[in-house]
């Protein structure tokens, strides 16, 4: 299927490859249009080397009869860096003109953002943020960032000295008066920090697996995570078997957690339920991985997982932006 969908489209585009030719040429190699013609081939590259590393098993295994896995380091490897190019493109993007610019105006445009990023940077560092990727992504969202509250200052400001509006009612015009502009801004701002969640849960998290004791305990990053116990409990469709996990956190009072297995008639193999402490700064996930019978021991596994929130937090203002973009907005009257 997958395969047919493949060569059907590369069918429908040699057919009407006369139709979709646009005359045109770059005015300059640093303008907008430039930009926005290097942030296209840089998607498609994305969106090749995925469709391969996804492709390339059920190819091995079809013409050498040779089961191939590709894995994440495969995705990693390849889409980090394309990524970052991305991530660059995004904030220098809204400062170079269309048609036209000169290397110096885009540098001064972007020497405030830059300085702010490094500055920034520099703050992640003393503080242990540690990896050349890592520090690589951070700084270049707090960049990205950086632009974004610029021209939204910019163009409030503007609206400010020439109408004489209060702060609200400046936003609120800026984005009434240029809907699209404000509200690619806005999801630029939603990549950001979906980008800060992606790096630090990806890079940072920590895992710890311990067999305990009622009463005994372990250490995970801040938590500590006591086991307290097991119970069992018939259901309607599968029994149930839940561990009772004491966390404390920096030795502050803390919440119980439940894992269970859930075992069902005509299974092997029993289902894990995971339990976990959700929160800005980090989730903490823990599941039950095996117990004793008689409910002398338990194995559990903690997973922390920092900046989750984050990425949700950044989908919602990527949809936030793009309703703003799409949202019909009213012409302002004239004076």
């Amino acid at each position: 299927f997958l395969a047919t969908v493949v060569l059907g489209s590369l069918g429908l585009l040699l057919w009407r490859a006369e139709r979709l030719k646009v005359p045109g040429e770059l005015d300059s190699l640093v303008s907008r249009e430039s930009a926005f013609l290097l942030n296209n081939l840089l998607l498609v590259a994305f969106c090749f080397t995925v469709f391969l590393g996804t492709i390339f098993p059920l190819l091995a295994e079809a013409v050498r009869g040779v089961k191939v896995s590709v894995g994440a380091p495969f995705f990693t490897y390849v889409n980090v860096p394309i990524g970052l190019a991305l991530l660059f493109l995004m904030g220098v993007g809204p400062f170079i003109p269309w048609r036209r610019a000169s290397w110096a105006s885009v540098r001064g445009n972007l020497l405030w953002p830059a300085a702010a990023a490094a500055l920034a940077t520099a703050l992640l560092m003393v503080g242990g943020v540690r990896g050349f990727f890592p520090l690589l992504g951070f700084a270049l969202s707090l960049f990205v960032a950086a632009t974004v509250f610029l021209e939204f200052g910019r163009g409030i400001r503007a609206r400010r000295r020439l109408q004489g509006e209060g702060w609200l009612a400046a936003f609120r015009g800026l984005l009434n008066r240029n809907r699209r502009r404000y509200g690619g801004l806005i999801v630029h701002l939603g990549v950001v920090l979906l980008t800060i969640g992606i790096v630090g849960s990806s890079t940072y998290k920590q895992e710890r697996e311990a067999a305990l004791r009622p009463g005994e305990a372990f250490q995970v990053g801040r938590y500590t995570v006591r086991f307290d116990g097991l119970q069992g409990a018939e259901a309607a469709t599968h029994f149930r078997v839940s561990g009772a996990f004491t966390v404390t956190t920096d030795g502050k009072p803390g919440v119980v957690l439940k894992p269970a297995q859930r075992f069902y008639q005509g299974y092997d193999s029993p289902f894990a339920t995971v339990d976990a402490r959700y929160g800005f700064q980090e989730d903490l996930y823990l599941i039950l991985a095996a117990f004793a019978r008689d409910g002398s021991q338990a194995t559990v596994k903690a997973l922390i997982n920092p900046l989750i929130s984050w990425i949700w937090l950044g989908g919602m203002v990527m949809l936030v932006g793009a309703l703003t973009a799409l949202w019909p907005g009213r012409r302002e009257e004239k004076p």
